[in-house]
């Protein structure tokens, strides 16, 4: 781990803040560097097309399209022999109000919109609880109550500090301000972790 990054852990230990070594297991006191998206030998931005996409040599049955959002799903009017219902079509747009096309699914549809938007897709496709679709004016297609339910927002914060190590003026996105032995703590919930005495 480059010492910008791994070095604030052993801070906060020589200030007898304990080190976090599994702060994903339920409790995330005390200092850890958080995972990342960030290659930490060249500081790039690692996401899907960098590591899914360009190492694949180029292949016929794959057309990326940009600029198209989904708008919903397209379903078999009859159910398979487990009874359940088929994705036939994709449709999308390339904006608001534009003209939908469709792409017919020959395999498979992997839906992979987010805490939002793949709720989002479902709803508009007819998925979801029966109450929410019919007083929508959906067709239900599936009924699955739990669709749409139960998102939570999480509130963060910015802190911005000046690193005398390397010169550098850093924005952290997502801080908490605790008190800890008279010192005042900035505990980033992302990345960095601060701690300025006070």
């Amino acid at each position: 781990m480059p010492p910008i990054v791994g070095d604030w852990t052993d801070s906060l230990a020589n200030l007898g803040i304990p080190t976090n070594v599994d702060a994903y297991g339920g409790d995330d006191s005390g200092g850890f560097v958080a995972t990342s998206a960030i290659n930490p030998t060249n500081w790039t931005r690692s996401y899907a097309r960098s590591a899914y996409i360009d190492p694949l040599p180029p292949r016929s049955n794959l057309a990326i399209l940009t600029n198209a959002t989904v708008t919903r799903l397209i379903f078999s009017n009859s159910t398979d022999s487990s009874g359940n219902k088929n994705v036939t079509a994709v449709e999308f747009a390339s904006a608001r109000g534009a003209t939908k096309m469709t792409v017919k699914v020959n395999k498979e549809v992997i839906l992979s919109g987010g805490a939002v938007g793949s709720p989002h897709v479902l709803l508009h496709s007819g998925v979801g609880p029966k109450d929410v679709l019919t007083g929508a004016g959906v067709p239900v297609q599936i009924e699955l109550p739990g669709v749409g339910q139960h998102l939570q927002d999480h509130i963060v914060r910015g802190c911005l500090f000046y690193c005398l190590m390397c010169g550098m003026l850093i924005d952290v996105v997502g801080c908490r301000v605790l008190r800890f032995r008279s010192r005042l703590m900035l505990l980033p919930l992302l990345r960095f972790t601060l701690v300025a005495v006070s």
